[in-house]
């Protein structure tokens, strides 16, 4: 609820009346949320690799390392650090990628890569019982069913599973949805299927 709020206080701020929402894994959450809370505020959304249903299996990964990373000293550390953590779901990466993949994960302190998350992030999943399951979010997605939407998934993501996909589409028949390969959670939205789907998205809202 913090986030969802945080994020409506910054459209306000920027004078941003209606927006088209683009959310990877927990903003994908976000933005469901906030449709749900203030439909006028959203013209559309793409959701990346995330649903209403989120599988407990990618949860308990993400459980397993988010906020407990170990402090690296060098750009060479962060990106072999990332790459341990994320090969599974990105298997065609180079060298140069997992660079890039940890600048943007990582911001630099006194010449030192630091995460650029908040660590306490990780709180509500060290304690929940349950791999940090979210509630039931069909309800959430029903009421904004109605809504323009693309949904992107990493072909063998563990978080979004194709049953999702195919109930969110049962429920939304205009729901337009694409399977990118070679990616797990979550896709980059840089592949060249990601970038095309979200081209032909947009031009149906013109």
């Amino acid at each position: 609820g913090t986030y969802v709020q945080d994020m409506f206080a910054l459209l306000d701020g920027q004078g941003v009346e209606q927006a088209l929402l683009i959310g990877t894994s927990m903003g994908g959450l976000m933005a469901m949320l906030m449709a749900a809370a203030q439909p006028a505020r959203v013209s559309a959304m793409v959701l990346n690799d995330i649903g209403p249903e989120v599988d407990p299996a990618g949860l308990a990964r993400i459980k397993a390392y988010v906020g407990k990373s170990a402090p690296v000293a060098s750009w060479e550390q962060a990106a072999a650090q990332v790459r341990a953590i994320n090969a599974d779901a990105f298997p065609d990466f180079t060298d140069e990628d997992w660079v890039v993949f940890a600048r943007a994960l990582y911001r630099e302190v006194d010449g030192v890569p630091v995460l650029a998350y908040d660590p306490a992030i990780a709180q509500p999943m060290a304690t929940s019982d349950d791999n940090a399951v979210p509630p039931d979010l069909w309800p959430v997605f029903d009421a904004i069913r109605a809504l323009p939407m693309l949904v992107i998934r990493g072909a063998h993501s563990d978080i979004l599973a194709r049953s999702c996909v195919a109930e969110m589409q049962r429920r939304n028949p205009d729901l337009v949805s694409v399977e990118v390969p070679r990616r797990g959670h979550a896709p980059t939205l840089d592949e060249a299927e990601s970038r095309r789907a979200i081209d032909d998205f947009l031009a149906t809202l013109a």
